[in-house]
């Protein structure tokens, strides 16, 4: 005989959730407060944050800044005791972005070995900062009122009284009227041929500006007509290759002509023996 339990729930009953009741009241009134809180936090932070930026507006003096103190970097030596002079006028006055304009002006005037000048002024420091890096010559050359000028990187062409050359700078002979600013070829040619070491070791270039022509004097006396001042590099090592091919063959070459280099020629000249 089979026995039932009749104290055993049925599925359906199990599957009857008991039903909870939650007071909507207090559920909301904690949301309020806790909304309440956060924009008493945000209200405090937002109060603090606008104090503390007008206190930074009236300490930086924005509206009439001043230097407090002042700081030459990138240049040493003389220079740097030098522009530092002529700024200290303005330490403790104010001093406006006009005024940053009209000192870089005349940095840039009174000192063309210099470049990358800049006047920043720090808002929050009090700080004036000028800043400066020397010119790199590349070639150096003499004018007619032998007066010495240098050429950089950027074919820029300026005046150095005290270069202080930490390396020997190649000479370069111009003629005609000489511009502010080279032909990147010439700087081109000169920083090619310093990279081929001694096999094109010259002894001075000379350029005729009017011409736009180029010729390179060797130390042993050959001359290297270039021509036209274009396609200098791959001149150059053509010239190299053809000056070592010649030595202990040939001897001495006494000239080598590139006028009809376009055509794949190259003209030489034998010293006579």
């Amino acid at each position: 005989m089979k026995k039932y339990d009749y104290y055993r729930p049925s599925a359906s009953s199990l599957g009857r959730k008991k039903r909870v009741v939650r007071r909507r009241g207090s559920s909301f009134f904690f949301k309020l407060f806790l909304a309440a809180v956060l924009l008493l936090v945000v209200g405090c932070g937002g109060w603090l944050a606008v104090s503390r930026g007008y206190q930074l507006l009236v300490s930086s003096q924005l509206t009439e800044w001043h230097a407090k103190t002042i700081s030459v970097t990138g240049v040493t030596g003389q220079i740097n005791k030098e522009i530092a002079s002529l700024v200290k006028p303005y330490e403790g006055k104010p001093f406006s972005l006009k005024d940053s304009a009209a000192v870089r002006e005349v940095l840039v005037k009174r000192y063309p070995m210099l470049k990358e000048i800049s006047v920043s002024r720090g808002l929050l420091s009090g700080k004036l900062t000028i800043h400066a890096r020397h010119r790199e010559p590349v070639a150096k050359f003499v004018l007619p009122d032998e007066s010495v000028r240098y050429i950089d990187e950027d074919s820029t062409v300026y005046a150095d009284p005290n270069p202080n050359l930490l390396a020997p700078v190649p000479f370069v002979e111009l003629s005609g009227p000489v511009p502010a600013k080279l032909s990147p070829e010439l700087i081109d040619l000169v920083q090619s041929t310093l990279k081929l070491n001694k096999e094109l070791d010259f002894a001075f270039l000379q350029m005729d500006l009017t011409k736009n022509t180029v010729r390179m004097h060797m130390p042993d006396g050959c001359v290297i007509d270039f021509g036209q001042a274009v396609r200098l590099k791959r001149k150059s090592a053509a010239a190299a290759q053809i000056l070592a091919f010649s030595h202990g063959r040939y001897g001495v070459l006494k000239k080598l002509d590139f006028q009809f280099f376009d055509q794949g020629k190259v003209f030489l000249t034998q010293t006579a023996h």
